[in-house]
């Protein structure tokens, strides 16, 4: 039987070759991405994943213009993004670059991409690691100011420690839709449901200890104020969200260590327990009306829980 020229051959849709330009994106995507720039890259497994070429090869892919070869003309692309980057961190930790100087901080973000790339779709997760890759490795204590005291590397950690968190509070869930626990469901509870309540936190709550104010440090530079780099000295913070503003509030240790025990999900009695070591436990109930007036106003809880 002669077959038809004029039919359409078929096509077995689970065959269907992936769109080219889906292929280029990821392959460019790969080298954008790779710490070691084009030459590596392009050389790297992801990329010979998407396609296999080598340096050598890479006009097959990218053509070269009268000016610029096929690498000179990638690398465009790959020095922008990395500008972005560093913009980013340049962004989310402002006040710690403030402190450490836009030089010594621009060659440790430049150490800190190439240690930690991104690797996520979302640019939240960029500074994620940037706290911990300086108390690993200390570099900026290798240029540490003159009158800033013993303990500017440590300052410096908690400073970008802190910028971290007031970012993951700002980008972070919130209780902005859900809501948060009300003040009347608290007071209309007996004395023995006291006994065995457990309060949710709030998705947006972090508790933080630190050996210098660098919330207060922070205050001054974002009020543009002149800030001191403080001496060492305990402080307690608390960082929440209520309607998407961020808000700070700082505790002292006893009201530090009550709100992490309900924080983890202990009872009230058991809270205060934990924090009898550090104060009377006269004194601590003398002030739960107050404290509990201020972290419900700061929508510190979610709920209770069942």
């Amino acid at each position: 039987m002669t077959s038809d020229p004029n039919a359409l051959p078929s096509i077995d849709p689970t065959k269907r070759p992936e769109p080219r330009l889906a292929q280029v994106q990821r392959w460019m995507q790969s080298i954008l991405m790779h710490p070691g720039g084009v030459s590596e890259g392009v050389e790297a497994p992801a990329a010979r994943r998407e396609i296999d070429i080598t340096l050598d090869r890479l006009p097959e892919v990218i053509l070269p213009s009268q000016a610029l070869s096929s690498a000179n003309r990638l690398e465009i692309y790959v020095n922008a993004y990395h500008a972005r980057l560093m913009e980013c961190l340049d962004e989310e930790f402002a006040v710690t670059r403030y402190a450490m100087g836009e030089e010594l901080f621009g060659a440790i973000s430049f150490g800190y991409l190439q240690h930690h790339p991104s690797e996520s779709y979302t640019l939240c997760e960029l500074g994620r690691r940037f706290p911990a890759f300086l108390a690993e490795t200390r570099l900026h204590a290798r240029e540490t100011p003159e009158n800033s005291g013993g303990t500017w590397a440590e300052f410096i950690v908690e400073l970008a420690t802190l910028e971290r968190a007031l970012y993951e509070v700002y980008d972070g869930p919130g209780t902005e839709q859900t809501g948060s626990l009300d003040p009347a469901r608290l007071a209309a509870l007996g004395p023995d449901a006291w006994q065995q309540i457990r309060l949710l936190p709030a998705p947006c709550l972090r508790l933080l200890a630190f050996d210098h104010d660098v919330s207060g440090y922070w205050g001054d530079r974002k009020d543009e104020r002149a800030p001191v780099i403080p001496v060492a000295e305990r402080h307690w913070l608390a960082i929440c969200r209520r309607e998407f503003v961020v808000e700070r509030l700082e505790l002292d240790e006893p009201q530090y260590v009550l709100l992490e025990a309900l924080a983890r999900g202990e009872s009230l009695p058991a809270a205060i327990a934990a924090a009898s070591g550090i104060s009377p436990v006269e004194v601590l109930e003398a002030n739960l009306g107050s404290w509990f007036a201020a972290w419900m106003a700061g929508g510190f809880f979610a709920t209770l829980a069942e």
